[in-house]
């Protein structure tokens, strides 16, 4: 199939509203739809079963290679780029948070230090290999945040021309009553990384002081036996636990939060956040990655360092304290978010890729 207006699209999850990169995905679809252009994309319904995830760049080198599909552009997933960037078509590198800088920080962590010598051999190869000749030899890489084009810049000596920091987008919602108990949102996978332990600890903290609150923990993934064990048992009765949702159930549990918490010590550009400020919630979360291309500290949401437990109790004691401060703050959010519908910001990343679709 040789077509001027096909984009070949390749990533490990398939299309749809719910999840994260995959709502991404589903968005950049239809705005290259829109714009008049055919997307292909190869997913896992696509290739089928694997053996292991290290097989599915070839899987989907093969699938595309069977179908003689000859695009104008492939956008492809960074773990997935080795097969696809030894071409002339013009490859756009997706990243959703680059995986080197990801692992460098894992092994960094205290909370992985037990990571078995096997993977750490072999993990790099498998997985990390191709992240790297993509991000080195693609026509343009898609990044998600600040941080990732910094590190891009220096490991793979990238331009400034070459990268583009994409937007994640929101859903528009009205702003919802002010519910009846001081209410804490943590809306994330119940992973060490996402920070639930400093949320802990913060919570022990404001208990010790008195101060106490109740917690509305959402999209963790895991049992609410498993979550809560890792919380003391004089806690369990202000807590509610809701493993998984659907997007359209997000919306309702944003409007039982006062404020929306993510203590996350690594991120890509967190969804949770950017859909609670459309909600015109106050958000605090850590100073790191894309939180802080998009939240002015103080002004559209509070940043704190990650880790800094003590930190996150006196923001939110501060937040328990004043309605009018979590009113004014969730106000100024949802202004600054206002134009950053998905339709917006997926045409940005189609008008990026259609202005670099020369020859590399």
């Amino acid at each position: 199939m040789d077509n001027e207006k096909l984009i070949l699209h390749i990533s490990e999850v398939d299309i749809d509203l719910n999840g994260g990169m995959s709502r991404v995905e589903y968005h950049w679809k239809r705005a290259f739809e829109n714009a008049g252009f055919q997307f292909i994309h190869v997913g896992p319904r696509e290739i089928g079963k694997t053996l292991h995830k290290s097989l599915f760049a070839f899987k989907a080198y093969r699938y595309a290679i069977k179908r003689k599909l000859n695009p104008c552009a492939i956008i492809v997933h960074e773990p997935a780029a080795m097969f696809f960037v030894r071409g002339k078509t013009p490859t756009f590198i997706e990243s959703h948070g680059i995986e080197r800088r990801g692992w460098e920080y894992e092994l960094s962590r205290d909370i992985n230090k037990n990571i078995p010598l096997r993977t750490r051999v072999l993990y790099p190869i498998w997985r990390l290999l191709s992240c790297d000749l993509g991000l080195k030899k693609a026509h343009k890489l898609l990044l998600i945040n600040s941080d990732d084009k910094q590190f891009a810049l220096n490991r793979y000596n990238r331009r400034q021309e070459d990268i583009y920091v994409f937007k994640n987008g929101i859903n528009p919602v009205e702003t919802g009553s002010v519910p009846k108990d001081f209410t804490v949102l943590f809306n994330g996978s119940w992973i060490p990384r996402k920070g639930y332990t400093v949320l802990i600890e913060a919570a022990a903290l404001l208990s010790r002081k008195g101060i106490h609150v109740k917690y509305l923990l959402i999209g963790g993934g895991k049992p609410k036996e498993e979550v809560l064990s890792s919380w003391p048992k004089a806690f369990w009765p202000s807590i509610r636990v809701v493993d998984q949702f659907s997007p359209e159930e997000e919306v309702n549990y944003l409007r039982q939060a006062s404020i929306v918490v993510l203590p996350s010590s690594f991120e890509g550009q967190p969804l949770s956040i950017l859909q609670a400020m459309a909600a015109g919630k106050c958000c605090i979360t850590t100073n790191c990655c894309g939180q802080r291309d998009f939240i002015k500290d103080k002004v559209t949401g509070f940043l704190f360092e990650p880790g800094d437990s003590a930190k996150l109790a006196e923001l939110i004691a501060q937040c328990k304290q004043s309605a009018a401060l979590i009113e004014k703050i969730g106000n100024a959010a949802q202004q600054a978010v206002l134009n950053r519908t998905w339709e917006n910001v997926s045409s940005e990343v189609v008008q990026f890729v259609t202005q670099n679709l020369s020859t590399p």
